[in-house]
């Protein structure tokens, strides 16, 4: 996060499917046979050769926050990219470039000590002082804000100016993924006195954010829209938008997404629904392009007193997922099964190490006879697993689905619960609105390219860890692999971290998906990997000719 980042959605009618009909279900247009089995991923677009006027760019959701601490979800982080700074940048090959601080060092193994650049102006026209970054990091140490960033923290000790345009990080343990989450959400950067003005209105629709990014805020109409403006006075010259503003409209129907693209309403979107793909495959209004992704699709485990509790039961029901079924179904194909919680688009190093680890891993669908075997030594328990999904994202019906059609086929009693898209939303943020519900659904992005990433959220006491799972040896080894500065090492920890968290199942692996992008006709420059939640995209995107 770094914050990774989840995706939520609205409701749409459930239909039960069998494993081997799972395609025909209702509800994915275009998906098993009539979608590609393969999409074609695309590496990169020519860049653009000039500039265009305001752009049209579909939202799935309203975000409920633009103060940089509580963005968690992706329409938030979308529009942040483009606003917001951060410390360093992630470009969309992955590599780490600067951004608001020009340089770093790493003087101890507990210091971190950043150089700012010189010459830069908040939207609202003040320079970005030293004492600024320094109160916009301090935020997420703050307990009472209630930070989604706070595992980042976790091993700060504290956050000082130290100079003009110096700021000091010391940390109470060796962690080395701290610098690399300095270009995530967590590293973002807002005017001091603007932030303090605004109060509790802070990144809310009466109070807005005072940030360095190409585009600043320009209105957030409630309910229906948020338009950002090109910053004619960005600091980096070289990489001015070409696009003059961007209106982000909120569209939760899916199929009223598809039809804005297919009209020629909208400019673009990320996040296009699986049951557009076959007709804006086609379509003489634009082009659907697929990049790779270090996202992750999970069953997340919320409650371990309820009828999860037995490891034996959250392993048969696991294994009795028809997940190829889910891919060709839910996303026409535009996915990879996965074995771990963490995909292979996390690895950012030690590649070798890595993959060979992930492929000794079994393999996650298993023999429904085996499945049985579980159920009946563990017991079946009386009361039902309770599941919750909601459907602005047209995959998350069908995937609840075959989890019930899959827990029922080994002899569990399954329920879903159908929540609209804020109810949904409620669940990551508050206790008690997961209160009686067993598993939830998530897409996870790891902002950079570190299985650790995703791991620190199933550690013992982590905002995160929904069902409050702890295993002290999980815990060390993450903590061991984050303070690592050799790569081999922090790989061989990884190995076995996550050879544990596959066998307890907290976070179900389903699969990694491919990262969908649509531009009309005449566009182009936007980046294709999964880099839109940290990088400022809109400015990449101007005229084809």
């Amino acid at each position: 996060m770094p914050r990774i980042t989840k995706r939520t959605t609205v409701l749409v009618a459930l239909t039960t499917c069998t494993a081997l009909g799972l395609s025909a279900c209702g509800g994915v247009e275009g998906a098993g046979k009539t979608g590609p089995s393969t999409p074609k991923l695309t590496e990169s677009l020519p860049a653009a050769k000039g500039d265009v006027g305001a752009l049209r760019w579909a939202l799935y959701a309203e975000p409920s926050s633009l103060d940089p601490i509580y963005s968690n979800d992706f329409p938030p982080m979308e529009v942040l990219a483009n606003v917001c700074e951060s410390l360093l940048k992630i470009n969309p090959d992955f590599s780490f470039q600067p951004s608001l601080a020009a340089s770093w060092t790493n003087p101890s193994p507990l210091t971190w000590v950043y150089q700012l650049r010189d010459g830069v102006t908040f939207h609202s026209g003040a320079k970005m002082t030293a004492e600024d970054v320094a109160y916009s990091l301090g935020r997420n140490l703050d307990k009472s804000l209630g930070s989604y960033h706070d595992a980042v923290y976790k091993n700060v000790d504290s956050i000082k100016a130290t100079g003009t345009r110096e700021i000091t990080v010391r940390l109470k343990q060796p962690d080395a993924q701290f610098n690399q989450a300095m270009a995530t959400p967590a590293g973002r950067v807002l005017n001091k006195a603007a932030s303090q003005k605004a109060g509790k209105t802070l990144g809310r629709p009466d109070g807005g954010v005072d940030c360095t990014g190409p585009f600043k805020l320009a209105d957030w109409s409630a309910g229906k829209s948020i338009t950002i403006d090109r910053f004619d006075a960005y600091w980096d010259t070289a990489r001015k938008a070409k696009a003059s503003a961007v209106e982000f409209e909120f569209i939760r129907d899916p199929a009223a997404r598809t039809t804005a693209m297919l009209s020629g309403e909208l400019d673009g979107s990320w996040f296009v629904p699986a049951s557009g793909y076959a007709k804006l495959l086609t379509s003489d209004k634009g082009s659907l392009y697929f990049g790779r992704t270090s996202g992750s699709y999970v069953g997340m485990v919320t409650d371990l007193k309820g009828p999860l509790a037995d490891v034996k039961i959250r392993k048969a029901l696991s294994m009795a997922i028809d997940r190829k079924g889910i891919i060709s179904a839910a996303v026409s194909g535009a996915a990879e099964t996965l074995k771990a919680p963490t995909a292979p688009g996390t690895w950012g190093y030690a590649q070798k190490e890595l993959k060979a680890a992930y492929d000794a891993l079994p393999d996650p669908n298993g023999s429904l006879d085996e499945a049985k075997k579980l159920v009946k030594e563990a017991g079946a328990p009386s009361k039902p697993i309770t599941i919750a999904v909601t459907g602005s994202q047209s995959e998350m019906p069908i995937i609840g689905t075959e989890v019930k059609r899959a827990g029922e086929s080994v002899g569990l009693k399954v329920n879903i619960k159908t929540l609209p898209a804020d109810n949904y939303n409620a669940l990551y943020s508050d206790a008690k609105a997961r209160e009686g519900i067993d598993m939830l659904f998530s897409l996870w992005q790891a902002d950079y390219p570190d299985p650790t990433a995703l791991y620190q959220y199933l550690q013992t006491g982590d905002t995160f860890n929904f069902a409050q799972w702890s295993d002290r040896t999980f815990d060390r080894l993450i903590n061991e692999a984050k303070s690592a500065a050799d790569t081999s090492k922090r790989a061989k920890l990884i190995a076995e971290a996550q050879q544990i968290a596959v066998d307890q199942g907290i976070w179900m692996p389903l699969y990694t998906p491919f990262n969908p992008v649509f531009l009309k006709k005449g566009l182009t420059g936007a980046p294709i990997s999964s880099v839109q939640l940290t990088y400022p995209w809109a400015a990449d995107i101007g005229s084809a000719k």
